[in-house]
């Protein structure tokens, strides 16, 4: 009775999860979704854990993203639960999708003004300036840029590959940092202030400093939690921009990332608390809790 943990990429966090579960004595093992033939070795699990990104794509990943709908539709007809639940992959996988569900619920969240094709895009009508164009399915920055005024839109379309793109309303972060929420199990677990660089973007990747943010408001605190329930999201994470106008729900991701050095970094080892959750689950699903 083991933990399937599906992967496409060899992060490090995904190795760290299964080994932070095997110390919680819960068996677990890696399926790549970038192999054939392990159909059986998911159907065998107790629980699933999804570690498939969004920006599965543009690391050549596309294969492990074609196969989620197939898999969640196997696991549906055993009925065997995922962490996070089969609808969050969904909003994993669309910002469009996630961003239009929380604006329904009430959310602040930032305008959207349509999904475009890279060439569908020039001509768009109803787009406000400065906007944000970035992929629909996509992360980490990739293919992100703002955009102050129609003229930029012709760089946007050079660059970025022949995909979905989002167009939305541009959030000025006035105090100079993003705030990310880790959430995990309806409890935000981490919660930091993430620099914003000279570009207007904000990424670990890209340089940007982090520091603690422990006075983040209840309300914003609140809204996260709300956000995590709407999508359906266990164990995931949130993006949010504050300004004088309120607070923004940028991003929502289903699936959370660090490297080995942001644990020494954040003072918070992210993937032993998920794994903990995890296992939770699992000793539920056994009776054993």
């Amino acid at each position: 009775m083991t933990v399937g943990i599906l992967y496409e990429s060899r992060e490090w966090s995904d190795f760290a999860l299964r080994e932070n579960l095997a110390g919680m004595g819960v068996p677990a093992s890696l399926i790549d979704l970038e192999e054939d033939g392990n159909e059986e070795g998911i159907l065998s699990s107790v629980l699933v854990v999804s570690r498939i990104f969004a920006s599965a794509a543009f690391r050549g990943h596309e294969k492990s993203l074609r196969r989620m709908p197939g898999i969640i539709a196997m696991l549906r007809e055993r009925g065997i639960p995922m962490v996070n639940p089969y609808e969050a992959h969904f909003y994993e996988i669309s910002k469009a999708r996630s961003t239009g569900a929380l604006a329904r619920l009430g959310f602040p969240v930032p305008k959207v003004y349509g999904v475009f094709s890279r060439e569908g895009l020039s001509g768009a009508a109803g787009i406000e300036y400065p906007c944000v164009v970035k992929p629909d399915c996509g992360g980490r920055t990739n293919y992100t840029y703002i955009i102050k005024d129609g003229s930029g839109l012709g760089r946007c379309i050079g660059d970025a590959p022949d995909i979905e793109l989002i167009a939305e309303e541009y959030i000025c972060p006035e105090f100079g940092y993003v705030t990310r929420i880790e959430a995990i199990g309806r409890s935000c677990r981490l919660v930091l202030k993430r620099g914003v660089m000279e570009n207007g973007l904000s990424a670990y990747h890209l340089g940007s400093e982090y520091a603690a943010y422990g006075d983040c408001g209840q309300d914003i605190l609140d809204a996260a939690i709300g956000a995590m329930d709407a999508l359906g999201i266990e164990a995931g994470s949130l993006d949010i921009i504050e300004n004088r106008d309120g607070f923004f729900i940028i991003d929502a991701n289903s699936v959370s990332n660090a490297s080995e050095d942001n644990t020494e970094m954040f003072g918070f080892d992210l993937m032993k608390e998920t794994a903990a959750y995890i296992a939770e689950r699992y000793a539920g699903l056994l009776g054993l809790a």
